[in-house]
Formats: C-alpha cells, sequence, structure tokens
C-alpha cells in the first residue's frame, strides 16, 4: 500500500516543458533585469535637479540621480572587495586545512 501507482508517479513528473532550465533562468533573469533597468531610468528622469557633489579634491554639478547612482556603484564595489578578500580568506584556511590532514580527535573523557 506505501507504493505508489505508475501512474500516481506519472502525474507527478514534470512534462518536458516544466522542467526549469538554465535557458528559462536566463530569461528569468534578463526579464527582471530589464525591469530594473527600467526603474532606474524613470527614477533618473524624475530626478534631473543639478546638485553640487564634492568628493575628496573633485568637485562639480551633477544631476541628482546620477551623484547618487555613482553613490550605489561605489558603494557595490566596497561590498564587492570584502566580500572577495573574505572568499579568498576562507580559501586559504580550507586549502591549509586540507594540507595538514584530519585534526585528532579530542580524547574522551
Amino acid at each position: 500500500m506505501d507504493n505508489p501507482s505508475s501512474a500516481e508517479q506519472e502525474a507527478n513528473e514534470p512534462l518536458p516543458g516544466e522542467q526549469r532550465t538554465r535557458l528559462s533562468g536566463a530569461w528569468t533573469a534578463i526579464v527582471v533585469g530589464l525591469l530594473g533597468l527600467v526603474v532606474i531610468l524613470v527614477f533618473i528622469l524624475q530626478n534631473q535637479q543639478s546638485v553640487e557633489v564634492t568628493f575628496l579634491m573633485f568637485q562639480g554639478h551633477l544631476p541628482l540621480a546620477v551623484a547618487l547612482l555613482f553613490a550605489l556603484i561605489l558603494g557595490a564595489v566596497v561590498v564587492f572587495a570584502f566580500g572577495a578578500a573574505r572568499i579568498l580568506q576562507l580559501r586559504m584556511v580550507a586549502g591549509r586545512a586540507r594540507r595538514k590532514g584530519p585534526s585528532p580527535s579530542p580524547p574522551p573523557e
């Protein structure tokens, strides 16, 4: 009684067009990316007033949306750099542990 019948198994299996593929994932990513670009474009078009921007020794006037976009990109680069450094650090620790071999288990008490 515990074994499902072959008809039930066939009903649960996805049909060929229903399976997730790399192409369907890429299509979804493109659609989400395009929607994100439209939102950014609308934001830029609605925030055209010019603001004075001073950063280190640089000074100038930019549209508000462009200045915020630069700040977002700079923040993303900083987060990416710290994340990449942490991943590199963890890989180095894992490599040392692999070369050293398994650590001895603590003695039983």
